[in-house]
């Protein structure tokens, strides 16, 4: 089994109102995306990392692990499904439809490396893919239109979806093209 991760890097941040994107605001002595591919680069199997960045980004010229030999560079798109499709068909050109593909935000370096090679060891021995997720522990709430509490929603079966999620690089190419379509 053959296994790649992908890293969509291309957000502006815009939603959390800061100076730089939030991939490259500091944590621990480094660039939040330095820890996220520090963390990839140590799950076991990974043979390749495929980064979407911004045409014209400054910064990840800049960073170190920019130039590291299991880091590829794709162009970033316009949304985060684009990125990923760019990074996927990058990808493409060096791996195989049929390998694995880990899909995983930049903005994200606090998952466990242990809770990533479970996702890998499930989804490879179901033959499926699948996504890392957590169940909902909070109250959840359902409002209408004006945010007035209409019922409170019951948390059994319900989950957080995180990142990384896994699939086939070219089942999932093929649903972010129909989807994107």
């Amino acid at each position: 089994m053959m296994l790649h991760a992908v890293v969509p890097a291309a957000g502006v941040g815009s939603r959390m109102q800061a100076d730089l994107p939030k991939q490259y605001l500091p944590l621990a002595g480094k660039r939040v995306i330095e820890q996220t591919l520090y963390l990839l680069l140590r799950v076991s199997g990974i043979e390749t990392i495929t980064v979407a960045i911004s045409d014209g980004d400054p910064y990840w010229p800049e960073l170190p692990i920019s130039r590291h030999a299991r880091i590829n560079r794709a162009p970033g798109g316009a949304e985060r499904a684009d990125s990923v499709l760019n990074a996927l068909r990058r990808l493409r050109q060096q791996a195989a439809g049929d390998d694995w593909v880990l899909v995983h935000d930049a903005a994200r370096p606090c998952v466990g490396i242990a809770e990533i090679e479970r996702l890998v060891a499930t989804c490879s021995e179901a033959g499926q893919g699948g996504i890392l997720a957590m169940p909902v522990h909070d109250t959840m709430k359902r409002a209408d239109a004006h945010n007035r509490i209409l019922a409170t929603v019951p948390r059994e079966n319900l989950w957080h979806a995180c990142t990384p999620q896994m699939f086939r690089i070219d089942e999932l190419t093929a649903a972010l093209e129909s989807a994107l379509e």
